[in-house]
């Protein structure tokens, strides 16, 4: 036999091989997700500061002008019963809102204070004996259990035998309740994280289309297209407003000149 025969790598489980390259999928599109958040997050902060800090000056600077024009009778002054009406409005909705969280969380801390169902403390048995610690074979599978336990340990305190429900069926579909070190007990928990990553793929294509449809996701899209057309939006949107400000003040300075007059 040539040495060469004896060199050649074998050639892996098709189900591993996949499960390798789903796990380097997620892993890079997360990293993907995580970049795009932070220049989100960078855009947004520099739109406060700059942009938001303008707006800011522009509304006082509107108001002031409106005072002025009230008070030169060039502007009809808000009456005493629209205000009456907007605030008892407001009173009405926050005290509806209030009433409601009141009402909520007296019934959910009437359900807190009660004795626990039999059929709660079976549920959370079982979800215990099944996913307790110290069944775990390795620290990661450890460390998973202790999560669940205390997700389960939160929805005992809080009398949520739907949460504990959830909690079992995702434990029942996760590769780690899959018990045995045999050829088939591996292959399904091969097939069982496959499908997990499977999914996570599709959650991060749903996030990754939440953050683009969002306000600010939108506006770093728009600021990236007119940057490609040789043009900067976010400047203009300074200019903008720096130009609205520079006409209150115009305005508001000959409303005080009339005044004085």
């Amino acid at each position: 036999m040539s040495s060469a025969n004896t060199l050649q790598p074998a050639d892996l489980d098709p189900s591993r091989s996949q499960l390798a390259a789903l796990e380097l999928e997620v892993a890079a599109r997360e990293r993907e997700l995580s970049v795009l958040k932070g220049e989100l997050q960078q855009l947004q902060t520099r739109y406060l500061n700059e942009i938001g800090a303008l707006y800011s000056e522009l509304a006082r600077l509107e108001t002031d002008v409106r005072e002025e024009e009230i008070r030169a009778g060039l502007r009809p002054a808000i009456s005493m019963d629209e205000i009456g009406e907007d605030a008892e409005s407001v009173d009405s909705g926050a005290r509806s809102a209030t009433e409601s969280e009141c009402s909520n969380r007296g019934a959910f801390d009437g359900l807190r204070a009660g004795e626990p169902s039999v059929d709660l403390k079976k549920m959370f048995r079982e979800v215990a004996r099944a996913i307790h610690p110290d069944l775990a074979m390795n620290d990661p599978a450890r460390w998973r259990r202790h999560s669940l336990m205390a997700e389960a340990n939160r929805a005992y305190a809080e009398r949520d035998e739907d949460r504990l429900r959830l909690i079992m069926r995702v434990w029942e579909r996760s590769p780690e309740a899959v018990i045995g070190d045999d050829p088939e007990a591996e292959a399904q928990r091969v097939s069982r994280r496959i499908a997990i990553l499977g999914d996570r793929l599709v959650e991060l294509d749903a996030e990754f289309a939440d953050v683009r449809d969002s306000a600010i996701g939108r506006l770093k899209r728009r600021i990236d297209d007119t940057l490609e057309q040789g043009w900067d939006l976010f400047a203009e949107m300074l200019r903008s407003v720096e130009r609205d400000i520079a006409r209150a003040r115009a305005r508001l300075a000959t409303l005080k000149r009339r005044k004085k007059s």
